[in-house]
């Protein structure tokens, strides 16, 4: 297999965020692109990750092709990207060869691991509250409530047509509105007002992707799994789903 593509500081944030969540995995790559689906030991959170083949520069796949990966290993060699480099990825038997090609060349190895994969299906999920917001709005709510708070609840009014995101800690609390009006959200879609609660600790695993995101979705129904999806310039898109927190 032979992967190439620009701009890898964005792939750098993605695993930068799901190393905290999954330490090894294993990419798929077919004629749709590469794709990645797995949950975490807790079975708390899914992560499902697809980059195009569109979004490749060059995209060489025998029929299809499993690599197995550390994400720390891989995210340790994705964090020496420069910002003008170009990455070419290579596997064969053993090794996954990633390299830079910027001002000058730049080769690094690592080893490919044998996995066994889990096929997990897509979550069938009706989701009652759909918000898109900017990756730097999505950024700030969760840092303001991890200050105070381990855990986020998330409530819709439908007839003020606003989302609220709140977290309590022992003595401080914090509570965030979103509306169209306040111009702190891009769009709101409200069936139902629901209201759900997750712990902090998984969102905030997800900020480091958000940084090079150019849009992050939310959607949730009551007392069910939130879907956070971010979408990247390139056409790649990262999608977590965490399930609600059981008091």
């Amino acid at each position: 297999m032979k992967l190439k593509f620009k701009e890898p500081r964005t792939w750098r944030y993605i695993i930068g965020s799901i190393e905290k969540i999954i330490d090894e995995g294993v990419f798929i790559a077919n004629d749709n692109g590469l794709h990645f689906r797995a949950l975490d030991t807790s079975r708390i959170v899914m992560v499902d990750f697809i980059y195009p083949k569109s979004s490749f520069d060059e995209f060489e796949v025998n029929n299809e092709e499993s690599i197995g990966v550390s994400f720390s290993v891989l995210s340790d060699v994705l964090k020496r990207a420069e910002k003008d480099d170009m990455l070419e990825l290579i596997t064969d038997e053993n090794n996954i060869t990633l390299k830079y090609i910027g001002k000058g060349e730049r080769i690094f190895r690592i080893p490919q691991l044998s996995l066994s994969q889990d096929k997990l299906p897509e979550p069938k999920i009706t989701f009652t509250v759909r918000a898109k917001l900017t990756n730097n709005s999505f950024i700030d709510i969760i840092n303001d409530i991890e200050a105070i708070s381990d855990s986020l609840t998330i409530s819709a009014n439908d007839k003020e047509d606003k989302l609220i995101i709140t977290g309590r800690g022992d003595i401080e609390s914090a509570e965030i509105e979103l509306s169209l009006e306040k111009q702190n959200i891009i769009e709101l879609n409200i069936d139902s007002p629901d209201s759900s609660t997750y712990s902090i600790e998984y969102f905030s695993n997800m900020l480091i992707a958000a940084k090079e995101a150019d849009l992050v979705t939310l959607m949730y129904s009551q007392d069910a799994p939130v879907k956070v999806e971010m979408e990247y310039q390139n056409g790649g898109k990262i999608t977590f789903y965490v399930s609600p927190r059981i008091d």
